[in-house]
């Protein structure tokens, strides 16, 4: 009886871990369908989603068979290819038609050591599906048509119109595109998971399509339930762990609902893995075992990384943050003992990493050190350094030195280091910089998954090049979707569910720009133009119950005015020699002499 209870229990346990956010098809019609030389159909969807199709012919005769090819990857103009390596996804199957009612092909969809990987299992009420922009159809009747073919799509429910971007840049728009289309397309399984090469959830992927979620569609339960079930089935890199912490903060911070964060501070406390602080306060991770330092990922893309500390920059500043987030979860929880003890250990760490890890010479961040004799590395990747600014490590006075060393090193990181470059660029106002690497077209930018290898849903890295098993729907590599109007724009939350809000732009040489930011108040409108003081002006709607922080990106007085009536705003400090202003709800109209 007892082992009965037990089994029980634990089949409750598993059930509650995969609570996911329902998911919805959507009926998508071709935009190219083309009969070719050879007899064959050609159809193009316009871009990848997870789906399968549906052929309704009026008119086929009984036992009428036709094949169906469904990929993601072109052999030539108008041919599918049906042999794209790696996993790039294939899939054909013999297809019986009928009279006025639908079929479609049945896909297989079983990866090597999917049930002990513990890779997701269908949502409820959804068919086996696969990523596909094209479909080609062999043996089709002499009446078949484009109209006779719909992609059934599937995605949790996702509000097309609660964002949108527009900018002087086509290519930055662009690039904003792809990575709003790969944050809908890839939420296929109702929790966010690693593309469809391991159909399960990992922090850092999370964290990536957490932010990007949050900037599209004001819904937060996808990104919630995938952080909790992490917290149940933690994956093994120690700073992916480390980020359940910030996970947690962004859910409360952006939405403003503290359920989660109530009922999980305790977990939340161990993940910042306090036992493993040395007597300076550094963190000392781990070089192998069940879990295991990662830095950046692939390996090549380490920027040289100096992995042999078992103290490492990287690894030290996302526990640094995780102390930080904990300290403002337990002041908001009136836990104050703990939210002094937080305090304490992160500012240890803080002093720490600036006395040992810091090279003056260099103006940058060195790799780690050996916590037995205290000696540290004497390299000096980039990550060192845009980690630890992006996560708050570096004094202001070291910021501005911090951003030019970046600037020299560029996209020296992976689709998912690319997340916290961009991050600490802005950070050092290092604007114009982060804009030419949004907009790039090398080998590692937005712009060469699209246009040069073809994907209209983010790599799982930069180009097959550098991993040659990445798949073509990965959120992982859709940092613009949130770097855009958290970074380019400026804007992010400062209170839970925003009812204060930071508006800090860096356009860079951009002439105009314009943003719809869904919030849980409503909609944030942003549109700035100029890049001159001189021209510069700005237009924001600030929805009530709010207020904003308005960051002038040039030296001078502000000037202003509130539904068309001139207005003083309100001066709150300077920052960088620049005003900072508050606004109250309302459309306000800005500039600066």
């Amino acid at each position: 009886m007892r082992a009965f209870v037990c089994l029980i229990a634990i089949s409750c346990s598993l059930l509650q871990a995969q609570e996911r956010s329902p998911v919805v098809p959507s009926k998508d019609a071709p935009v190219k369908a083309e009969k070719q030389a050879d007899g064959r159909w050609f159809i193009d969807f316009g871009d990848a989603a997870f789906g399968n199709v549906e052929i309704t012919s009026p008119d086929a005769k009984v036992g009428t068979k036709v094949s169906v090819h469904l990929g993601e990857a072109l052999a030539g103009p108008g041919a599918l290819n049906r042999k794209p390596g790696g996993t790039v996804r294939y899939q054909g199957a013999e297809v019986t038609l009928k009279a006025r009612t639908p079929v479609s092909p049945e896909f297989s969809w079983k990866p090597p050591g999917w049930m002990k990987e513990g890779f997701l299992s269908l949502p409820k009420g959804a068919p086996e599906m696969m990523p596909f922009r094209y479909v080609e159809i062999e043996g089709a009747p002499a009446s078949f048509s484009g109209d006779q073919i719909r992609r059934v799509s599937w995605s949790v429910p996702f509000d097309e119109s609660a964002s949108a971007f527009q900018s002087s840049s086509p290519e930055l728009d662009a690039v904003w595109g792809l990575c709003k289309h790969s944050i809908k397309a890839t939420s296929f399984l109702g929790l966010y998971v690693d593309g469809d090469r391991e159909r399960k959830p990992y922090e850092a992927d999370v964290l990536i399509n957490q932010l990007g979620h949050y900037c599209l569609d004001a819904r937060y339960d996808t990104a919630r339930l995938t952080h909790e079930y992490l917290l149940e089935k933690p994956t093994w890199p120690t700073e992916w762990r480390l980020q359940s912490v910030i996970l947690a903060w962004h859910d409360f911070l952006w939405s403003g609902d503290d359920r989660s964060l109530k009922k999980h501070y305790a977990t939340l406390k161990g993940r910042a893995m306090i036992e493993r602080r040395t007597p300076e306060g550094f963190f000392e991770g781990w070089n192998k075992g069940d879990i295991t330092d990662i830095v950046d990922w692939p390996a090549g893309e380490r920027d040289g990384y100096d992995m042999k500390p078992e103290v490492k920059t990287v690894v030290t500043a996302f526990h640094y943050q995780a102390l930080v987030l904990l300290e403002k979860m337990a002041t908001h929880l009136g836990k104050s003992s703990d939210a002094k003890e937080f305090a304490a250990m992160a500012e240890a760490t803080r002093k720490a990493v600036n006395e040992k890890l810091w090279d003056e010479s260099r103006g940058c961040y060195l790799d780690g050190l050996d916590p037995k004799s205290g000696n540290p590395s004497s390299h000096a990747s980039a990550h060192a350094s845009f980690f630890a600014l992006a996560l708050g490590l570096v004094p202001e006075e070291r910021i501005a030195r911090v951003g030019e060393f970046l600037k020299l090193k560029g996209m020296v990181c992976s689709v998912y280091g690319s997340q916290f470059l961009l991050e600490a660029l802005y950070e050092a106002g290092q604007g114009d910089k982060a804009l030419s690497l949004l907009t790039s077209n090398d080998l590692r930018s937005w712009r060469n998954m699209s246009e040069k290898v073809g994907s209209t849903i983010t790599l799982e890295a930069w180009d097959p090049s550098l991993k040659p098993n990445l798949d073509w729907n990965h959120a992982w590599g859709s940092a613009p979707a949130n770097i855009i109007p958290r970074g380019l724009m400026g804007i992010e939350p400062l209170e839970p569910g925003f009812k204060r809000f930071r508006v800090r732009p860096q356009t860079g040489g951009l002439e105009m720009a314009k943003l719809k930011l869904p919030t849980p108040k409503g909609p944030v409108l942003l549109e700035l133009r100029g890049k001159e003081a001189s021209q510069w002006s700005a237009k924001l709607t600030v929805p009530a119950g709010t207020a904003a922080e308005f960051h002038l990106p040039y030296p001078g007085e502000p000037e202003a005015s509130l539904a068309g009536k001139a207005a003083t705003p309100r001066v709150l400090r300077e920052e960088r020699g620049r005003k900072v202003i508050g606004l109250g709800p309302g459309s306000w109209e800005i500039s600066v002499r």
